[in-house]
């Protein structure tokens, strides 16, 4: 590779940060640090009707926060900012009148009238819509600005890092517009002049832009510049294989990250959408991923957005850091208790977060308000239908047996509230009824739990013991019993 190694990531600010971005930002970064480059972040806000500077905030504090932002851009009171498109009018204007003056470019002065009946003739006699050249030769100075596409151009062809060779047909590329005027660039000449000025190597995107290629490249012809390596990233879509869109899907990193998916286990997730090992490894740290990345391992097709297989990974890196750092999975869990558990309880709150027997259960953040609540709120009024579930045959004389045996052996038991390593002596004392009284696991556990809990869905009997207490346990025990007994 004769020159260094730089990648971009251009965000539009027009929304805010989509999944689609930061997949294609990590990709970027990957190689970059892979192959000792640099990544340099360009805010892209030539659509001056869309683009916000909240949007922008959104953007760049995500994609910092990710630790995706690169280590380029330009720096404002010793603040890190993106380069911004809109800061550099100036110098497209001169490459716009660098290509009006070598005839390479040309201002149209056609209106919108008489382009519409021009493509609903071409329409109407099956021609394909394309621009006619009518002012190919003219000598205004107003209007939009046109690249001239050589007649004797060949096919269009660059070597794709993803796809291999690619190849479009130039005749069907007209004279396409590049600047509404000479002071209001477009995207094609923007991003062509940024790439060139910024020395971008390879330029990485998703496949949506493989229409834009051939017209990019025409343009970098036209000023007589290298070409950048490109490269094209599988869609990812939704699970019926449409494109992700936020009208079937949350699509935003802030959607995510309020759900309580931790921003690791994010970029794991979005590592593997279009890329894999050899050796089907799914569990990455970022350090992992540079090391074992590749060009190669990208695929071609669309890659579907798999919910559950997020939660999956979500979960497998909840669980890790209840091993490897228990404060600060609190401080984060802490975040979506606070208001939502009835009599919070700090000190017990953080024993329950502590243990992974019962953290370590959750796919996300945000279910655990949920899942802790039974350990907190006073015991709902539950119905005796519920406890006495017909799907496992527990009559009202099954049930008295049943709790007057679990009341006899938690009064036998002593345990501290709280004391997790008490879980499976608690866990046995109740497993050992069903033996005791000849009965199938459901008919002792599912009415010990629901005792426990008041609910049809909460963790655990053993869990809700342990954090309950045994005083709490044996009341509960005693409603359910009274319940039996009318």
């Amino acid at each position: 590779m004769s020159k260094k190694v730089r990648l971009r990531i251009p965000p539009s600010p027009t929304g805010l940060l989509h999944i689609g971005t930061v997949r294609t930002a990590l990709y970027n970064y990957l190689f970059a640090q892979k192959m000792g480059g640099d990544l340099v972040l360009r805010i892209e806000d030539t659509d001056k009707a869309r683009s916000t500077k909240e949007f922008e905030e959104d953007i760049v504090r995500g994609l910092q926060n990710l630790g995706l932002a690169g280590n380029e851009g330009v720096h404002v009171g010793g603040d890190f900012a993106p380069y911004r498109q809109s800061e550099r009018t100036d110098i497209y204007q001169g490459y716009l009148k660098r290509l009006v003056e070598e005839d390479k470019a040309y201002f149209c002065a056609c209106s919108k009238e008489r382009l519409d009946e021009m493509r609903a003739e071409q329409m109407a006699k099956k021609q394909p819509t394309r621009y006619d050249g009518r002012c190919a030769q003219a000598q205004e100075s107003s209007g939009v600005i046109r690249l001239r596409v050589p007649e004797d151009r060949g096919d269009i062809s660059w070597k794709d890092v993803i796809r291999g060779e690619t190849r479009i047909h130039a005749k069907e590329i007209d004279d396409f517009v590049i600047a509404r005027s000479i002071d209001d660039p477009l995207y094609h000449l923007t991003v062509v002049a940024d790439d060139h000025d910024m020395e971008i190597s390879h330029v990485i995107r998703g496949e949506d832009h493989i229409s834009n290629t051939p017209k990019q490249i025409l343009l970098f012809e036209a000023f007589g510049w290298e070409l950048p390596g490109f490269g094209h990233l599988p869609l990812i879509l939704n699970q019926d294989k449409t494109k992700l869109s936020k009208r079937k899907n949350k699509v935003s990193m802030d959607d995510f990250l309020a759900e309580g998916y931790l921003p690791e286990a994010l970029i794991n997730f979005l590592a593997l959408l279009g890329w894999n090992t050899p050796d089907e490894q799914e569990l990455f740290s970022l350090e992992e991923l540079v090391e074992k990345f590749s060009f190669e391992g990208v695929h071609k097709a669309g890659a579907v957005f798999d919910v559950k297989k997020l939660d999956w990974i979500n979960g497998e890196y909840i669980k890790k850091m209840i091993e490897t750092d228990v404060d600060r999975f609190y401080e984060m869990a802490k975040l979506f208790i606070i208001g939502k558990v009835e009599g919070e309880d700090e000190i017990l709150i953080k024993k329950v977060l502590q243990d992974p027997d019962f953290a370590g259960r959750f796919k996300k953040l945000s279910e655990i308000p949920e899942g802790i609540q039974p350990l907190f709120a006073d015991l709902p009024d539950y119905p005796l239908e519920l406890i006495a579930k017909e799907k496992f045959k527990i009559t009202p004389a099954l049930l008295k047996r049943v709790l007057e045996k679990a009341i006899e052996k938690i009064e036998t038991l002593e345990w501290e509230k709280g004391d997790s390593s008490k879980n499976q002596m608690i866990s046995d004392a109740f497993v050992s009824i069903v033996t005791e009284l000849d009965l199938k696991n459901g008919q002792v556990l599912w009415p010990i739990r629901v005792a426990l809990s008041g609910l049809e869905r909460s963790p655990n009997f053993a869990t809700l013991a342990v954090y309950l207490g045994k005083e709490e346990v044996l009341k509960r025990l005693g409603v359910a019993l009274e319940k039996a007994g009318n």
